[in-house]
């Protein structure tokens, strides 16, 4: 398991925005697991996605978080859309384990919600993430992110509403 503060606090000290083609060129100052989770996230990230579409969008926020109970990420808040780059935390960060891509397009998402748990060690990893998201076939599901920074929670709220006006007008 990574320390989810430790990664939060290092990506939270990040100048950003930046592109999607700056973060993959950046070299990590971490050690041991923590190195080794955003290497191989960020290795897994440049090959799934269409690079030459994702190349210039910039990246407004950027975070380490549990997905669920057995998976841990790295999430991207872009100007449209979250991207989700997660495994499995019982397989390893190599770059053979089951490695996936989530994106949600905030046009998409319905409802966002936050929570803060007060009870955590670090402000790093206590933010929670809901989100209500309409999936390919129009249904409504449930999406949770834990251990997020909740720095990033205005980033996120922000967003959704300028996507959401933006669709209304």
């Amino acid at each position: 398991m990574i320390a989810y503060h430790e990664v939060n606090e290092y990506l939270d000290a990040m100048e950003l925005p930046k592109s999607i083609e700056e973060i993959l060129t950046i070299d990590y100052a971490l050690e041991g697991k923590e190195l080794k989770f955003l290497s191989a996230a960020k290795h897994h990230l440049e090959q799934s996605i269409d690079l030459e579409s994702y190349r210039y969008k910039k990246v407004h926020c950027i975070g380490c978080c549990k997905i669920n109970l057995t998976r841990t990420g790295l999430y991207f808040l872009l100007d449209d859309e979250i991207i989700g780059v997660h495994t499995s935390i019982i397989k390893g960060f190599s770059d053979n384990a089951d490695w996936e891509i989530t994106q949600f397009h905030l046009k998409d998402v319905k409802e966002l919600d936050f929570d803060f748990e007060s009870s955590s060690i670090s402000k790093f990893e206590t933010g929670i993430l809901f989100l209500k998201v309409l999936n390919e076939r129009g249904a409504l599901r449930s999406r949770t992110f834990r251990n997020i920074n909740p720095n990033h929670f205005q980033c996120f709220r922000d967003f959704h509403t300028n996507v959401m006006q933006d669709k209304m007008v």
